[in-house]
């Protein structure tokens, strides 16, 4: 498919003069001082310009200028699962053409960079829809954007492991609250002599084990936890967690 490439300003810097003639080099034309043209196709085109003036000297002068027109990517995609089902991540598949690059807007304020066309994964929080974008980039820095409307279905739940290896590679080296649908929550870790040792907000923010920039030791830590629901409701949780070296 032909994309419609962009509008191009042709800006007149020949002066004096009193008629201006442009030739588009794509068989049109204007007699405007600056005037905007739209390409219908992409490619290499020549445009000349005649500025003419009666009242000097050089009756007449011209300039001929070559522009390229860069075809536009077009942005495509579509999710899975259809319809949503309940705490199931959303997959987000790119069907785009004539792109190298893209950015993501999920419409939950999250977004993420791609510098290919595979697929996404992402975690809504909360039931609701939600617009997502896809803003696909050709090599030109052309660019063209989709968005879609995305349903999330979450059934509110919330845990905490018993245990994590802080230090070491991988998912269980920071401990944090797993949950869906969490909207606010207070949790705070405590060391076996009730000092508070880690205090977090928010479910993306977990504890490495340290306190004060200092590891802390093998042992077991208690913790409370407060959070509040997406439909309103509210629970309090307390339990141990044991850090392992």
């Amino acid at each position: 498919m032909t994309r419609r490439a962009p509008v191009w300003s042709h800006q007149n810097l020949q002066w004096p003069g009193q008629q201006f003639i442009w030739d588009f080099g794509d068989g049109t034309g204007s007699t405007e001082v600056n005037p905007t043209h739209l390409y219908a196709d992409t490619g290499t085109y020549v445009v000349h310009l005649l500025a003419l003036d009666d009242g000097t000297c050089n009756l007449r002068d011209s300039i001929t200028q070559s522009l390229q027109v860069h075809p536009k990517p077009t942005s495509v995609f579509n999710t899975t699962p259809q319809p949503a089902d309940y705490n199931i991540p959303t997959v987000f598949h790119n069907n785009s053409l004539g792109a190298s690059h893209y950015t993501w807007f999920f419409g939950d304020n999250d977004s993420t960079d791609k510098q290919n066309s595979d697929t996404v994964i992402h975690q809504y929080q909360v039931t609701g829809t939600f617009t997502a974008c896809l803003v696909a980039y050709n090599q030109y820095q052309c660019a063209d954007t989709s968005c879609h409307d995305v349903q999330s279905l979450i059934n509110p739940l919330l845990d905490v492991p018993n245990a994590f290896t802080p230090g070491r590679f991988g998912a269980n080296s920071i401990i944090m609250v797993k949950g869906f649908g969490i909207v606010t929550m207070n949790w705070k870790i405590y060391n076996r002599y009730g000092q508070l040792v880690f205090q977090s907000n928010t479910p993306s923010q977990g504890w490495d084990g340290t306190f004060n920039g200092t590891a802390q030791p093998i042992g077991v830590y208690a913790y409370t936890l407060d959070a509040t629901f997406d439909n309103g409701t509210k629970t309090t949780k307390k339990g141990d967690i044991t850090l392992i070296r």
